[in-house]
């Protein structure tokens, strides 16, 4: 079994589904969170570094980190940190190369579709993976 951080949202519910009372929460969050045991910074910036791991862009997988109740301050800041770093083309070209290593999508037009919905799934834009799609 492996740990993964949470943000106070998710263990709110967590603990809401399993029957306890919300002063009882309240009081649970407060305490992980003055032990340190809790925390959304540390939540955001794990968030966000796994969903790039898989591919996403900073701002798709701050979008998910703030739809699972990450804190908005701490979700910003961990996109911004992450932004930092981040060169949109060369991780487009990078998970594009490790989808479609003999690049069948350049000889395809359905394939080459397929792979632009990936892309855009991902959370790259439209210009970006025009540019990578169309490089020889």
């Amino acid at each position: 079994m492996s740990a993964r951080e949470h943000c106070a949202a998710e263990l709110a519910e967590k603990l809401a589904r399993r029957g306890f009372a919300p002063a009882c929460v309240g009081t649970v969050l407060a305490r992980l969170r003055r032990e340190n045991y809790l925390s959304e910074e540390r939540f955001a910036e794990f968030f966000i570094r796994s969903r790039m791991q898989r591919g996403e862009t900073p701002w798709l997988a701050a979008e998910k980190a703030r739809l699972k109740g990450g804190e908005h301050a701490a979700v910003a800041e961990a996109q911004r940190d992450a932004e930092a770093g981040f060169d949109e083309e060369r991780a487009c070209r990078q998970l594009l190369r490790q989808r479609d290593p003999q690049r069948r999508y350049r000889d395809d037009e359905r394939q080459w579709r397929r792979q632009a919905r990936f892309l855009q799934n991902k959370g790259y834009r439209t210009a970006t993976i025009l540019r990578v799609l169309k490089e020889d």
